[in-house]
C-alpha cells in the first residue's frame, strides 16, 4: 500500500478555499429572488396570491386555476381586481364565461357589445343588452357575461371597487385582450 502524504499547510489552503467557496455560494442562495414577472396566459397565471399592478390605478390577484375534467381545453379561474379612484380597464374582452361579484365599493361597468346578465340582491335577474349602457355594480351584485361582450371598468366613486371574479377561460388565452373600439382587438 503506497501512503500519500501532504503538507498541513496544503490541506488548510485547501480547506479555506472550500470554505469560502460554499459561503459565497450560501450567500447567493440567501439573497432576495428577483420579484416574478406577471404571466396573464390563462393555464400559466403568475404568481398566484401576489397583487400586482396591471394598469394605473388597476391591481390585479390570481387566486386560483385548474382544468376541469368536465371542459376539455378550459381552465377555471378565480382572481380579484381592485380598482382605485382614477383606474380604468379600458374596452377589452375575456377568452370565455366570466361571473364576477362587487365585494365592497361601487363597480361602473359599460357594455359595449353582447349581453350581460345582471344580478342584485332580492331583485329580478336583469338582461343588459344596449351598447353604451353603464351599470352601477353595488357590493353583493354579480354579472355573468361570456367571451363575446366587449365592455370598460372602473370604480364609480373615490371608493376603491374590489371585484371578485371567476371565468371559464379557454386555456394558452391572454386572460384580458384590449380593444381600441369595439370588434377591433388591440395588437
Amino acid at each position: 500500500m503506497r501512503r500519500f502524504s501532504v503538507p498541513l499547510s496544503v490541506v488548510a489552503v485547501v480547506l479555506l478555499g472550500l470554505t469560502t467557496i460554499g459561503g459565497m455560494h450560501t450567500t447567493a442562495q440567501e439573497a432576495t429572488p428577483a420579484a416574478e414577472q406577471p404571466n396573464a396566459v390563462v393555464g400559466q397565471l403568475a404568481p398566484l396570491g401576489v397583487p400586482f399592478e396591471v394598469l394605473p390605478g388597476v391591481e390585479v390577484t390570481f387566486i386560483n386555476e385548474g382544468e376541469p375534467a368536465a371542459a376539455s381545453g378550459q381552465s377555471l379561474v378565480l382572481y380579484r381586481v381592485f380598482i382605485h379612484d382614477g383606474g380604468e380597464v379600458p374596452s377589452h374582452t375575456h377568452p370565455g364565461t366570466t361571473n364576477l361579484t362587487v365585494e365592497s365599493g361601487t363597480l361602473s361597468w359599460t357594455l359595449l357589445a353582447g349581453t350581460v346578465q345582471v344580478t342584485r340582491p332580492g331583485a329580478a335577474l336583469e338582461q343588459v343588452t344596449e351598447p353604451g349602457t353603464e351599470i352601477l355594480v353595488d357590493p353583493g351584485a354579480s354579472l355573468f357575461y361570456n367571451d363575446d361582450v366587449m365592455h370598460v371598468a372602473r370604480a364609480a366613486a373615490a371608493v376603491p371597487a374590489s371585484v371578485l371574479i371567476a371565468g371559464l377561460f379557454e386555456t394558452g388565452q391572454p386572460i384580458i385582450t384590449l380593444t381600441e373600439e369595439p370588434g377591433t382587438p388591440t395588437a
